[in-house]
């Protein structure tokens, strides 16, 4: 057999797989569709008997989100609370509301923490969020950052992308996000199926969000 014959086998046989992941991501990445908006956050009545996972991001992302969660009927849904491993304030405000079903994820970074410590923090928040996501097996995530939001969105993303979740992402920017989208947002706004802001100029600065006014 010649080189180029060699060579065209070799291409043929890389090409092929790469040409099935593009088509995979393709087909998972909700970007590469328009979001359709339904005009009311608040009603949620198709998920009833249906499992949601609300992650509760510590500080005034709890705050935030507590008071997004207080507004929708969660009666006849099943729902499981997430929230960063050692945030103890996060998880007395969830027993005072009465809520049981809980699970905690490894913190993706600590302030203060150094390079290879954050690093690390990472990888081992990353592989917490597979187990906790792979037992929880939830039909719908809703978040609103900080950036272990972002761990939870793309270990959802690899497990959709091997088929084995199939978990909606909901990401609500925060309302102190007036201006332009949170880092930890800019990074989910690709991989979430619906991207939710709080005020009108970040609607008509990014493409896929949505905007219904002031949620809190």
């Amino acid at each position: 057999m010649s080189i180029e014959s060699q060579l065209c086998i070799t291409v043929i046989l890389i090409s092929i797989p790469i040409a099935g992941i593009l088509l995979r991501l393709i087909y998972i990445l909700p970007f590469t569709t328009q979001t359709k908006s339904i005009n009311n956050f608040k009603s949620i009545k198709h998920l009833k008997n249906k499992h949601i996972s609300i992650f509760l991001g510590s500080g005034g992302h709890t705050g935030e989100m507590l008071k997004l969660t207080s507004k929708l009927d969660l009666n006849d849904i099943k729902t499981t609370w997430i929230y960063s491993k050692g945030d103890i304030a996060t998880l007395n405000q969830i027993k005072q509301k009465g809520f049981a079903n809980t699970k905690s994820i490894h913190r993706a970074k600590n302030v203060g923490d150094s390079i290879p410590k954050a690093i690390f923090n990472s990888i081992y928040s990353i592989i917490d969020a597979f187990i906790t996501l792979y037992n929880v097996k939830s039909d719908l995530i809703i978040m609103n950052g900080p950036g272990t939001s972002f761990i939870l969105a793309f270990a959802i993303f690899i497990m959709k992308f091997f088929g084995l979740n199939s978990t909606k992402i909901i990401y609500i920017e925060s309302l102190a996000r007036s201006k332009k989208l949170s880092l930890t947002g800019r990074l989910i706004l690709p991989i979430s199926d619906r991207f939710i802001v709080q005020w009108e100029n970040l609607a008509n600065q990014y493409n896929r969000v949505e905007y219904y006014g002031i949620l809190l």
